[in-house]
């Protein structure tokens, strides 16, 4: 009996389907990534131009459908979305999926979404179990934009209440940390600030209608408005995304400009780039802090034998003139008098400098051709404003 025609769907076929349902849009090369390890990037488009064509059962429709934008340089990218049939197939896996969005976005903002969901396919990568394990069973919910928004009500400059609306670029949900975060991926195409109230686009008109949203009464008497729209009282966090180290650093400090170091208890938010946001978000579902880990530099010094035992006989002087000090100072104060105190000796950095004083010393004795391997770290960041990172 010949095979019917079109496709049979494999387990993996519907991990990438049920993703799909999450992320809304995927790029080959994110779906290549998550779902075809191993394989060619030619067989990754077969295969997804395959599940674009009707499945081999009786009433199996498409699974995908392929979409495209064009780069600025011409260059046209394809971008691959659900197919009606293909979300039946992913409600199944990820029953806490929302319902389609009514259409697609343009062309234009296909671009940003899928590096918005460049951060999406890092957390799956990061935190699923393996690669066969369901995603209903990963340590987050991510739902993306789509046709829902926000509601709630501002009072206008002019002493006017006007109905408002948030639109997130996606809502992350971390159950563990109780945590709901809204996501706002900013491209550098809107400013900072913005002279216009009434334009919202600007970072910090979002970061006043978010303020609104987490901490201003709503009409209906049950706290905030975003207690009201979300009763399971995770916190709220506000994250911008941003395309550099040197916008991080520009809208971070607008923020603090805005909120000052004492804002609304309840409003806390985190700027990160998209390049270390993965990392970052995997830290704070695994840990609750969204600060990055640095790792241990080695810097390599080549030290003389004879200065080996000059740090020993330094440290030892030292020691014992210190100590020298101690008991004179306490002899004295026995016999009466005035009483003399030596300042207090900061002993973690007393400890610290023995700690390296041994290290190097036994690093030389080990080897005298052997160059001492010093271990520093990079300089931090500067510390974060009360409103970030938790």
């Amino acid at each position: 009996m010949p095979s019917p025609a079109g496709h049979v769907r494999t387990l993996r076929d519907d991990r990438l389907l049920a993703y799909l349902g999450i992320a809304r849009y995927a790029s080959a090369e994110q779906l290549h990534r998550l779902y075809f390890d191993g394989a060619s990037k030619k067989q990754t488009y077969r295969r997804l131009a395959k599940l674009c064509e009707a499945g081999g059962q009786p009433g199996e429709g498409s699974c995908l459908r392929r979409l495209a934008y064009r780069r600025r340089d011409g260059l046209e990218v394809p971008v691959w979305a659900l197919a009606p049939f293909g979300r039946v197939v992913a409600s199944k896996h990820v029953p806490w999926l929302r319902p389609p969005a009514s259409s697609d976005i343009g062309a234009r903002f296909l671009e940003h979404t899928l590096v918005l969901n460049e951060v999406l396919a890092g957390l799956v990568a990061a935190l699923r179990a393996s690669h066969s394990a369901p995603l209903y069973d990963l340590p987050f919910r991510w739902l993306s934009e789509d046709d829902d928004s926000l509601g709630f009500r501002r009072l206008h400059r002019t002493g006017v209440w006007l109905q408002a609306v948030l639109k997130p670029d996606a809502i992350m949900t971390i159950l563990a940390r109780r945590r709901r975060l809204f996501l706002e991926a900013e491209t550098g195409s809107q400013s900072i600030a913005t002279a216009h109230p009434d334009k919202t686009g600007a970072v910090l008109a979002k970061v006043d209608r978010y303020r609104t949203y987490f901490t201003d009464a709503a009409d209906d008497g049950h706290g905030t408005w975003y207690r009201s729209a979300f009763p399971d009282d995770l916190e709220p966090r506000l994250v911008f995304l941003v395309h550099s180290e040197e916008r991080r650093r520009k809208v971070q400090r607008a923020v603090t400009e805005r909120l000052g170091f004492h804002p609304p208890s309840q409003f806390r938010l985190m700027i990160m780039t998209f390049g270390e946001a993965s990392g970052l978000l995997t830290r704070y579902v695994r840990e609750g802090v969204a600060e990055p880990v640095h790792p241990r530099r080695e810097r390599v010094v080549k030290v003389e034998e004879a200065l080996l035992e000059q740090v020993r006989e330094g440290y030892n002087a030292m020691a014992a003139t210190l100590e020298a000090q101690r008991q004179v100072i306490n002899e004295h104060n026995k016999r009466g008098g005035p009483q003399l105190r030596l300042p207090a000796v900061p002993g973690a950095a007393i400890r610290a400098l023995r700690t390296f004083v041994k290290l190097v010393l036994d690093a030389g004795v080990a080897s005298e051709e052997a160059p001492v391997k010093v271990l520093a770290s990079p300089a931090p960041r500067p510390p974060a404003p009360p409103w970030a990172n938790r």
